[in-house]
C-alpha cells in the first residue's frame, strides 16, 4: 500500500511547527487565485531551537543540506494548515532558498538540494520545482537556511 504524502512528510520530519501567534504580523501562507505562497520558513523541530551558525563556518553544507529538508517540511506543514491537505497541492512551482554563509561559499546549490529532495519525496512528481539558492550574510535569528515556498493548489 503506497504511503500519503502526510505520511510521507511525517517520515521526513515528524514534528509539526508550533502555531503562529495570532500577534504575528503575517500570514504564514497567502493563498490567491490558486497560488499558495508560503512565508519564509527555517528548521525548528518541536521544542528545540533552531541550529545558528553560517554555513562554512562552523555549520557544514551537509549539516546546512540537512536544515534546509527540515525547513522545506516546516513550509509544508504551515501549507497543510492553509489549504486542508497536501492532496490539495498540483505542483510546487518555486522554491527559494536562503543560505546563511561565509563570503567565499559557492555551494548554495548543495544545500537546496536538501530541500529539493524532501519536496519530491513527500509530493513525487507533484514536488518538482523551479528554484533559487542565494547566498546572504545573516538570517532571522542566525539560522543557516530559510526557505520559501511558491505552490500551485487547487480550489
Amino acid at each position: 500500500m503506497m504511503s500519503t504524502a502526510e505520511d510521507r512528510l511525517a517520515e521526513a520530519l515528524a514534528v509539526a511547527p508550533a502555531p503562529v501567534g495570532a500577534k504575528a504580523l503575517i500570514d504564514p501562507v497567502v493563498v490567491a487565485d490558486g497560488v499558495a505562497y508560503v512565508s519564509g520558513q527555517v528548521a525548528f523541530v518541536g521544542a528545540e531551537g533552531p541550529l545558528l551558525g553560517k554555513v562554512g563556518a562552523g555549520v557544514t553544507v551537509e549539516r546546512a543540506a540537512e536544515e534546509a529538508g527540515k525547513a522545506v517540511a516546516n513550509g509544508l506543514y504551515r501549507l497543510i494548515e492553509a489549504v486542508g491537505s497536501l492532496d490539495a497541492v498540483e505542483r510546487v512551482l518555486k522554491l527559494t532558498v536562503f543560505v546563511n554563509a561565509v563570503d567565499d561559499l559557492i555551494e548554495q546549490p548543495e544545500v537546496a538540494n536538501g530541500a529539493s529532495r524532501v519536496l519530491l519525496e513527500v509530493l513525487g512528481d507533484r514536488g518538482r520545482h523551479a528554484r533559487s539558492a542565494v547566498g546572504v550574510a545573516s538570517l532571522p535569528l542566525g539560522v543557516p537556511v530559510e526557505v520559501e515556498l511558491v505552490v500551485k493548489v487547487r480550489s
